[in-house]
């Protein structure tokens, strides 16, 4: 299953870190039921790696300010397009692990033009994207909002796409206005989410027809924020995963469970319509 989690707009919906939240909570929401891969088609000072990485343990992080491997994903590119047999345990080279080699991330790897790296990706993505779904149950892609070519076709390509939104009204206007086609593949995720805004899921269910289980929340939360920005996601749901509810941290790890429960439905229901 190949999911993209994107947005209409640029730098506002948090979509690197909901793919991290959604990635690690579904994980843990289902144990022993295959693995994760994630990557991204894009360069970004916060990106998956510096999420999912210890900033304060990781040299490369702290110095680069992003994860890099020497192999990774543009390697990856690189021999899809040379037609070069990729051997069955590359991905394991190329790939960071974490929760026990359920969820397993693949950073863009050295990059020296993007303009190439783009140019590379726009040729191999639709390959790449097959390969890896055939290695791993689940492929994850944090999808630039710039709208360049290997966007579009992975947008295409996607079984699913993770509409990341914001509470402004413009903003979702523009979505739902401009991009009927994602809309008949999407699952929404509203970003920093504040119940007590005019724009509720209530009200944005309504307001645009979405179906209650397409859709969930990632509540605003400092301490959510502060583990984004330090690499310490992982640690922060593990120790919030099951807190009681005295805990400041219960209800945004609640509703975030409950979103990623959303999701799994989701895919369970695309899963069996490919099977039917």
């Amino acid at each position: 299953m190949k999911v993209a989690f994107w947005s209409n707009v640029r730098g506002k919906s948090c979509v690197t870190s909901n793919l991290a939240c959604i990635s690690v909570l579904s994980a843990l929401a289902s144990p022993g039921e295959g693995r994760t891969i994630l990557l991204e088609n894009h360069q970004n000072i916060l990106n998956l790696g510096s999420v999912l990485l210890d900033q304060s343990s990781v040299p490369e992080v702290r110095e680069k300010g992003r994860y890099e491997v020497a192999c990774g994903f543009s390697r990856l590119l690189c021999l899809m397009q040379q037609n070069k047999e990729v051997p069955d345990d590359a991905i394991y080279h190329y790939t960071r692990e974490f929760l026990g080699n359920r969820l397993l991330y693949l950073p863009l790897g050295g990059i020296r033009n993007s303009d190439v790296f783009e140019y590379q990706l726009e040729r191999e993505c639709i390959r790449t994207m097959m390969y890896l779904e055939q290695k791993i149950n689940l492929v994850m892609m944090d999808i630039s909002a710039a709208p360049t070519p290997s966007s579009r076709k992975i947008l295409q390509e996607s079984d699913l796409v993770v509409v990341n939104l914001t509470q402004n009204r413009q903003m979702m206007t523009h979505f739902f206005q401009n991009y009927s086609e994602i809309q008949k593949k999407a699952f929404y995720l509203i970003s920093n989410y504040e119940e007590d805004s005019d724009l509720s899921k209530a009200a944005v269910v309504s307001r645009y027809q979405i179906p209650g289980n397409q859709i969930g929340t990632i509540p605003h939360s400092r301490y959510f924020a502060d583990a984004v920005s330090e690499g310490k996601l992982i640690p922060f749901l593990l120790k919030n995963y099951d807190c009681v509810p005295d805990d400041p941290n219960y209800g945004f790890i609640r509703v975030a469970r409950e979103s990623a429960h959303l999701f799994l439905s989701k895919l369970d229901d695309l899963q069996m319509r490919k099977h039917d």
